[in-house]
C-alpha cells in the first residue's frame, strides 16, 4: 500500500520511538560493561524476545496515552486553543495511571485502555506515578523533578502538529510539550527537554530531507525560542542551552560514542536524555540502526534515550528506513502504526473514524489481530 511522505515520517517517528524503547529497555539497568558482557563489544543491537514480542516500556505507554489525550482533546473542542487540550491529555495520564493500579478491565473513556500491553507494569517511573497519585486524590502536584518522565511521552504532540500546521504552529507546540510535561514534572529542565523534543519532530518532519547542518539550525533554534516561551529561568535555560549545543558538537566530533555520552550524562533527568538521543541522531543522521543503538548502549537509563532518538531519527528518515528486524516482533506494531496514521488524517476524518461506537478500537484495519485487545 503507499503511502505519502507526510504519513512515512508520522509513522516513523511514533514507531520508531517505540522501537528504540524496546531495543533499550532490556537494557535498562545495566552499565554499559555489563551490556558488553552480554552482548559483545557493539552492545545491544536486535531485540531480546520475551514470548516472541519486543516489549517496550512505560515510555511507549505513556506516548500513546499522551496521543489518546490530545486527539480527544482535539474532537472535543474542535480543534480548540492549545490550553484546552491539556486537560484532555491530564485525563489519559490518569487513566494511564488505572492500567498500572488496578485490575485490567475496559476503561469507559479510554480506547487506548483496551490494549493487553498498555496494562503491563514496565518499570514506571515513580515521580509520575507519585504525581497521578496525587492528582487522582484531587491533591496538588509538589515536586522539583526533572526526570525524564516528562520529554519520553510528548512525541505525538509534535507529530500531529507538523501534520496540522494550520491549526496548531511551533509555538503551540513548544508550550502544549511543555505543559503536558509539567503535569507530572516540575522542574523547569523538564519543561525545556519536552518543548525542544515535541518541536525538533514538528521540524523533522516538515522539511523534506533533513541533513546535520539542518539539524544543527531545527535544534539550536529551538534553543533560542525556549528562552523566549517559558522567560525567568535564565541559569537553567544556560546550563540547558550549554548541555545541548555540546551534545551537537559531540555528533559532529570524533570521540568515540562511550566517551561522548558519558560526557552528557546518564538520561535519568530529561536534559540528559535530550542531549543523548541529539548526540546520536547527529552522529548518525542517515542511519536509524546505528542511531538507536548509539543511543541505548550506555550506563544510565536505555530505554527512554532510546524512544526520544527513535521519536527523532524517525520523523527525519521515516517509517520507511526502519529496518524490518525492529519492526517484525515490536510488540502491537500495527497499532502503532494505525495510532500513528491517525495522527496525521484529516481531522474530520479522524472525528467521524473515532467517535462512532468503541472508536479506535472497532476501527482497527481489518490485519490488525485481536489478539493485542483485552
Amino acid at each position: 500500500m503507499k503511502y505519502s511522505k507526510l504519513q512515512d515520517k508520522c509513522r516513523g517517528s511514533l514507531v520508531g520511538g517505540a522501537v528504540g524503547d524496546a531495543l533499550g529497555y532490556e537494557v535498562e539497568f545495566m552499565n554499559l560493561a555489563s551490556i558488553r558482557n552480554r552482548f559483545g563489544e557493539k552492545g545491544i543491537t536486535r531485540y531480546v524476545l520475551h514470548d516472541g514480542v519486543a516489549q517496550f516500556s512505560d515510555d511507549t505507554q505513556m506516548t500513546l496515552f499522551t496521543l489518546e489525550g490530545l486527539m480527544n482533546g482535539v474532537i472535543d473542542t474542535k480543534a480548540g486553543k492549545k490550553g484546552e487540550l491539556l486537560p484532555y491529555i491530564e485525563k489519559a495520564y490518569l487513566n494511564w495511571y488505572k492500567t498500572q493500579t488496578v485490575v485490567p478491565a475496559r476503561l469507559s473513556d479510554s480506547w487506548m485502555g483496551d490494549i493487553k500491553a498498555l496494562w503491563a507494569r514496565r518499570a514506571p517511573g515513580l515521580t509520575c506515578m507519585g504525581a497521578l497519585e496525587n492528582i487522582s486524590n484531587g491533591f496538588s502536584v509538589e515536586n522539583n523533578s526533572k526526570g525524564c518522565g516528562g520529554v519520553m511521552r510528548v512525541a505525538p504532540i509534535g507529530i500531529f502538529n507538523a501534520a496540522h500546521r494550520q491549526i496548531y504552529n511551533y509555538t503551540d507546540t513548544a508550550h502544549l510539550a511543555g505543559w503536558a510535561a509539567e503535569i507530572t514534572h516540575k522542574h523547569i529542565a523538564s519543561t525545556f527537554a519536552s518543548a525542544l523534543l515535541a518541536t525538533t519532530i514538528m521540524n523533522c518532519i516538515g522539511d523534506e530531507t533533513v541533513d546535520r547542518m539542518q539539524f544543527f539550525f531545527i535544534v539550536t533554534g529551538g534553543l533560542v525560542m525556549m528562552r523566549e516561551y517559558f522567560p525567568d529561568h535564565d541559569e537553567e535555560w544556560q546550563k540547558f542551552d550549554k548541555l545541548i549545543r555540546r551534545a551537537l558538537e559531540l555528533g559532529k566530533s570524533d570521540i568515540a560514542e562511550d566517551a561522548a555520552v558519558q560526557e552528557l550524562g546518564e538520561g535519568w533527568v530529561g536534559d540528559e536524555a535530550i542531549a543523548i538521543a541529539i548526540f546520536s541522531v547527529m552522529r548518525h543522521i542517515d542511519s536509524f540502526e546505528y542511531c538507536i543503538v548509539c543511543a541505548v548502549n550506555h550506563d544510565g537509563d536505555s530505554d527512554s534515550t532510546g524512544a526520544i532518538a527513535g521519536n527523532i531519527i524517525g520523523a527525519i528518515l521515516g517509517y520507511s528506513a526502519i529496518p524490518s528486524c525492529y519492526l517484525e516482533h515490536l510488540e502491537i506494531e500495527p497499532i502503532l502504526v494505525s495510532a500513528a496514521d491517525d495522527l496525521c488524517a484529516d481531522v474530520k476524518v479522524r472525528e467521524v473514524n473515532l467517535r462512532i461506537g468503541r472508536r479506535y478500537i472497532e476501527h482497527i484495519p481489518a490485519e490488525v489481530d485481536k489478539k493485542y485487545l483485552i
